[in-house]
Parts: C-alpha cells; sequence; structure tokens
C-alpha cells in the first residue's frame, strides 16, 4: 500500500490525475447504452487515458536535466545480434 503522505508534489499529482480518469471511466460507464459499455469505454481510454500517458511522461521528461539537452548522443546504442531459431543448434549434453 502506498503512503499518500510521503508522496512527492509530482506524485501526488499523477496519483490526482490517475483518480480522475478512474472517475472518467466510471461515469462512462455508468452513461454508457447498454449494449456498448466496452466500446465506450475503449473511446474514453483512447482520449482520456492516453493523454494522461502523455502527461505522465511529458511530468518524467521534464524532471530531468539530462533529458532536455539536445544532441546526439553520446554514444549510439546498438542493437544485439540474435541467433535466428529457423537455424538449428547443436545438441548438447
Amino acid at each position: 500500500m502506498i503512503d499518500l503522505a510521503r508522496l512527492s508534489p509530482r506524485e501526488r499529482l499523477a496519483a490526482e490525475q490517475a483518480v480522475l480518469l478512474h472517475r472518467e471511466l466510471n461515469r462512462v460507464a455508468d452513461e454508457a447504452p447498454h449494449g456498448q459499455g466496452f466500446a465506450c469505454l475503449e473511446a474514453a481510454i483512447t482520449d482520456t487515458g492516453f493523454a494522461f500517458l502523455r502527461q505522465l511522461l511529458s511530468d518524467s521528461i521534464s524532471a530531468r536535466e539530462e533529458a532536455q539537452k539536445r544532441g546526439f548522443a553520446a554514444e549510439a546504442a546498438c542493437a544485439v545480434a540474435r541467433r535466428s531459431s529457423r537455424q538449428p543448434t547443436p545438441a548438447t549434453s
């Protein structure tokens, strides 16, 4: 369980926004026409839920000075070579 009294101001804002999203979803579910509840909730998540997640992402990025810097990263990320599942591997025992 989270001790709400120990949340940072940013965490408290995120928690409040999550509660507001929850309330909005309950309102949409209550007002949805019979047989259309899932479709209405899905539309609400697409609109309101994604906006909430974008705001959380934006807040997280803005809280980090290094994320605000422009330009190229110091080192490029390299993809790890994976073994193809099509090629047989020798059995070991």
